[in-house]
């Protein structure tokens, strides 16, 4: 490319030196060099120079995520969607209210079962949410993952307080995307409840009496009568003898049943009761039946309440 640009000027100084007037054609060639030379030079330089960098590009800001919380199950053929968090309760060790001397060491069990759709991992918590602790920990992971379908035990270390009185701890599953569980239908918190006593012969008593009314039929009045039958099942907190007797209203008149239970810890027992009403009988307003602890409480402990009409 050169020596062709060389060529051009030297036949364009000879052709001017042919046309126009005399000069001096030494002076001409070296000019014509000269232009074609920093010509050369411009083009090398454009051609090796180094392109300019590219205009930065803004860094995009990345927005962390999270890992969602579990979500039920959808409902399928009609039937209701199954809860990501529901328990049932199985079972437990130390019974309600149960009499332990100042400064005694135990363990508290639970068993629940997983009949929700989502899995409890070991971020899974034990937590205390009120009430006393009777511990050192208020929180404690789940041993081990629980599947829908599986149930677990959950222990923990408790010590009785020094000071006599009744003491109780209120216990829910947490989660790690926030909140907490329970047990059964109304999401009702795990239970250590215990009664601290110096001379334990003289706490016995009953703790609480629960109830369940069943109708037979669940329809309809036989002229046999229809049947409620009431389940009292009656908790106590340590080793001793309970005698009861039913009350009823309206009262019929007829002496009320009574009954005898040896305890031989705490625990519970189950008594039942049934009241049989006739077509003859009042309809349409509020009957009920409690059961009255003679020994050791003398008092009525809570009552089953119920409504009969015969369509």
């Amino acid at each position: 490319m050169k020596k062709s640009l060389l060529t051009w000027a030297l036949s364009l100084t000879l052709f001017v030196s042919a046309c126009a007037p005399a000069v001096d054609s030494a002076a001409v060639a070296t000019s014509a060099v000269q232009t074609v030379e920093a010509r050369y030079t411009a083009e090398a330089a454009q051609a090796t120079a180094t392109p300019p960098a590219p205009a930065p590009t803004p860094t995009q800001e990345i927005t962390p995520t999270f890992a969602p919380s579990p979500t039920a199950l959808p409902a399928a053929n009609g039937q209701p969607a199954t809860p990501c968090y529901a328990a049932q309760f199985m079972g437990e060790t130390i019974a309600d209210g149960k009499i332990f001397t100042p400064g005694a060491v135990f363990t508290k069990t639970w068993t629940i079962a997983n009949i929700g759709s989502c899995l409890w991992d070991t971020n899974h918590k034990l937590t205390l949410v009120s009430g006393d602790a009777m511990t050192t920990v208020s929180s404690l992971a789940l041993p081990r993952a629980v599947y829908p379908g599986e149930s677990i035990t959950l222990a923990i270390d408790m010590t009785a307080p020094s000071a006599e009185g009744i003491y109780t701890g209120y216990w829910r599953i947490s989660t790690p995307y926030g909140g907490s569980f329970g047990v059964g239908a109304l999401d009702s918190s795990l239970i250590a409840k215990i009664t601290v006593a110096n001379k334990p012969d003289n706490a016995f008593a009953v703790t609480d009496v629960s109830y369940i009314v069943a109708r037979a039929p669940q329809q309809g009045c036989p002229t046999s009568g229809t049947v409620f039958t009431i389940t009292a099942t009656i908790t106590v907190n340590g080793p001793g003898e309970v005698r009861y007797h039913w009350n009823q209203y309206p009262y019929d008149g007829s002496p009320p049943e009574r009954g005898k239970l040896i305890f031989k810890d705490a625990g519970k027992q189950e008594v039942s009761w049934q009241w049989v009403l006739k077509e003859g009988a009042m309809q349409g307003f509020d009957r009920y039946v409690g059961l009255f602890i003679d020994i050791p409480n003398n008092a009525e402990m809570g009552r089953a309440i119920f409504n009969w009409t015969c369509p």
